[in-house]
């Protein structure tokens, strides 16, 4: 192929609901029809993807349901369906970020379209099992093997199912809302009625799970609030513990200082609001996307080291990295950056610097289509 000639690809995942995977999709879809190439989305018809795709007019194929368990006819159907679309765009990248995609895509390359090549990037953090079909999955029948952040690669090469020398790393891409924003207004200081000076907190998550420690937050909050009486803490999410929160924040006499919002969708102006923002995972946290949301913004950060944390946050440089657990280190590390404006300020300003240089999805589009080219 001629270096630079436009590829055509196509970017699947079978999630119904909104979340990290489908947000990687768009976002890639969109730098790559940036630098000129054909991209079409492939996603359930009914998917939040599938409209976010086409209210950013890229094109869209919702032929495949991509439906989970032991479904043949649904299988086979989808297989078809997708061979077909590979055959007549003459599609020279699957890119698939799912199992269910992965595998149908896998059989629809190869009985319709074996000039197909086939990418995967894999966003969970667990194990891959080295069985016969995954031999014939990822070894003969997957062109590259994408991870989201370096450690994840262990998954693969600890069970034998492949080298490190098969396994690239890009890490998801900062939304592109966050991209040089110009000046943001702090919506959420407004609304909740505080004063510019007075130091927010904030804790930032989709789903109040226990891998995401958000007890872990209040508690360590408990202890800053206990010496800096002037700062305000702000948890924006909901989910399974919510309840359990709330109780803990009662008990801790920190009502009056503390904010929950539930979920929220103008997550910029949320974010923009804060002065400090904590992560607090104890598991199940690859490349986060609200890490690097902070740093785009000139937040410093407070995180613990999990999944790709220490690749996104440089410890001491534009943040501060701790053991997950810890809410000690947790609160120190707060207390420190609270009352060390000019510390917390450099940090900002080096996360952003950081962020934007590696973590925009042009950036990262930049680095996949190498990849794509590579294995073409």
């Amino acid at each position: 192929m001629e270096a630079g000639a436009p590829l055509t690809i196509a970017q699947a995942n079978f999630h119904m609901l909104w979340g990290g995977q489908a947000e990687v999709v768009l976002a890639l879809s969109q730098s790559l029809k940036a630098r000129g190439h054909r991209v079409t989305v492939v996603c359930p018809a009914e998917s939040e993807l599938a409209a976010r795709a086409a209210a950013a007019q890229l094109d869209v194929f919702t032929g495949c349901s991509f439906r989970k368990g032991f479904r043949p006819v649904s299988f086979l159907r989808d297989v078809a369906r997708l061979g077909a679309l590979l055959r007549r765009q003459q599609v020279r990248i699957y890119h698939c970020h799912g199992s269910q995609d992965h595998w149908i895509g896998a059989l629809a390359a190869a009985r319709y379209s074996p000039e197909t090549r086939v990418f995967r990037t894999r966003h969970n953090i667990y194990p891959v099992r080295n069985h016969v079909f995954n031999r014939w999955l990822f070894r003969r029948k997957t062109a590259q093997v994408i991870t989201i952040f370096g450690a994840q690669g262990r998954f693969f090469t600890d069970t034998g199912l492949l080298p490190a020398e098969r396994l690239a790393t890009l890490h998801s891409p900062l939304p592109q809302e966050f991209v040089n924003p110009g000046e943001v207004p702090r919506a959420l200081r407004r609304e909740l009625q505080l004063a510019g000076d007075v130091p927010l907190v904030g804790y930032v998550v989709n789903s109040f799970h226990p891998d995401k420690a958000p007890l872990d937050f209040v508690a360590a909050a408990a202890t800053v609030a206990r010496e800096l009486p002037d700062v305000r803490f702000c948890m924006v999410g909901h989910g399974p513990l919510e309840g359990e929160i709330r109780a803990r924040i009662e008990a801790t006499g920190l009502a009056a200082r503390f904010h929950l919002t539930g979920f929220r969708r103008d997550i910029l102006p949320v974010m923009a609001s804060f002065d400090l923002v904590v992560l607090t995972s104890v598991a199940r946290e690859a490349s986060s996307t609200v890490l690097k949301q902070a740093a785009a913004l000139s937040l410093p950060v407070v995180a613990t080291d999990v999944g790709g944390t220490a690749e996104v946050v440089a410890h001491s440089r534009t943040g501060l990295i701790v053991k997950p657990g810890d809410v000690a280190a947790l609160a120190a590390a707060m207390r420190a950056l609270l009352t060390d404006r000019p510390r917390a300020a450099a940090m900002g300003a080096a996360g952003k610097e950081k962020v934007l240089a590696e973590f925009t999805a042009a950036a990262i589009a930049e680095k996949t289509e190498a990849l794509y080219r590579k294995a073409l």
